[in-house]
């Protein structure tokens, strides 16, 4: 999985900083790795020239390899503990406690980078993602507002089924709030201050996760993992923020603040916080195959002829997990799903459910060759209050 993470300075130079990262080099999918050794392989990123193929990393000697994309033919030769560039892939590998030998294999896949369709720096985006296979056109964006007064700097995200360049952001084909903005799209919570950030995309789905002061705030945009073929379901886009209305404040309300204590503002793996009435009341959106924007929660008391979906596991009481019995964690799918009638649609892409106790934000968890970064809900820090988001 290709991540990148550091400060920004603003909320504009945030959204700089993700247009810059997802059009100008090709991702990388999790490593699978078959061999003896057992040393990792960190800093994974696409390049400038990345195609969609499978890339294979061969061991020559404990200490070199080679590196051949299926597409790209021969790419060049590596050396364990140094960085090795090139226009297709990016990479280190380094040393673990069981050495390398000839014959061991790292494989991924690589995607193209995404295409920007609008760009208007620091203020408005719009991206093409190609999917991980480059077979996809998956339309997605976000554009700023702010006020001084009321000293507020978010993103509004949005989902698009289609573009056109002549056509303002919410009045785009199929946006994620309905055209005009008759309902409300999700937002992301930012500040005009310097903000830690891990970015981590693939070719179907980015998620960004910004830390504004001690508060945590996410977003997700792009396709989740259907449980349904493409045929029945081919379009199976997610916007999700950090804050979602009933009825929006006025443009100079402090409650668009960041540091707002009330449950509009819920980062969208919980969903909606309770009870809900409308989609747009949910940070959290699915656009389902007869093109409705169905909303979640992750409250399971509601009357479940509603219609809205529910959050597996968060909806249904994760008090009493804790640790596992050798001291490690263990990670479930967050599964996104309604009754009425039973569907379970799939699950969001890259990030899990983890359990809070004896944890806490930016802690980083290794489950295999895997790494992920540990969030909170936003102010929140019980033990049910926290996710988890793979970063390889």
């Amino acid at each position: 999985m290709s991540y990148k993470t550091g400060t920004a300075t603003d909320y504009a130079d945030l959204l700089n900083t993700l247009d810059t990262y997802l059009t100008g080099t090709g991702k990388c999918l999790s490593p699978q790795f078959t061999g003896a050794g057992n040393g990792l392989i960190v800093n994974l990123q696409g390049g400038a020239g990345s195609v969609a193929e499978n890339i294979t990393i061969t061991f020559t000697a404990p200490t070199t390899f080679d590196v051949a994309g299926s597409s790209s033919g021969a790419i060049g030769s590596g050396v364990l503990g140094t960085a090795f560039a090139s226009a297709q892939v990016n990479f280190q590998i380094n040393l673990g406690s069981v050495a390398f030998i000839a014959g061991d294999v790292f494989t991924f896949a690589t995607t193209p980078p995404w295409t920007s369709l609008r760009r208007v720096a620091g203020s408005e985006m719009i991206w093409q993602a190609p999917g991980n296979q480059n077979t996809d056109q998956i339309l997605v964006g976000a554009i700023a507002f702010s006020n001084v007064s009321a000293d507020y700097y978010n993103w509004r995200l949005g989902g698009f089924t289609g573009f056109d360049p002549a056509v303002p952001f919410a009045n785009q084909a199929g946006y994620v709030g309905g055209s005009g903005q008759a309902y409300p799209s999700p937002v992301l919570n930012l500040w005009q201050n310097g903000i830690p950030y891990w970015i981590v995309a693939n070719g179907r789905r980015v998620i960004v996760v910004a830390r504004i002061s001690t508060v945590y705030m996410m977003a997700y945009l792009g396709f989740m993992n259907s449980y349904m073929s493409p045929g029945t379901f081919p379009y199976p886009l997610i916007v999700g923020g950090s804050e979602a209305w009933y009825t929006e404040p006025a443009y100079n309300d402090s409650r668009w603040r960041w540091s707002y204590g009330g449950g509009e503002l819920h980062n969208f793996p919980w969903g909606y916080y309770q009870t809900f009435s409308y989609p747009y009341q949910s940070p959290l959106r699915l656009r389902l195959a007869s093109g409705y924007w169905n909303a979640f929660s992750k409250y399971y008391s509601y009357n479940p002829g509603s219609g809205f979906g529910r959050l597996w596991p968060y909806a249904y009481g994760m008090n009493g997990w804790a640790k596992n019995l050798d001291g490690g964690f263990s990670m479930l799918p967050i599964v996104l799903h309604d009754t009425t009638p039973p569907n379970i649609w799939g699950e969001l892409d890259g990030v899990e459910a983890i359990t809070g106790f004896e944890n806490g934000a930016e802690n980083t968890v290794s489950i295999g060759s895997s790494l992920y970064l540990v969030v909170q809900n936003a102010f929140r820090a019980s033990n049910v209050d926290y996710c988890a988001v793979k970063l390889i």
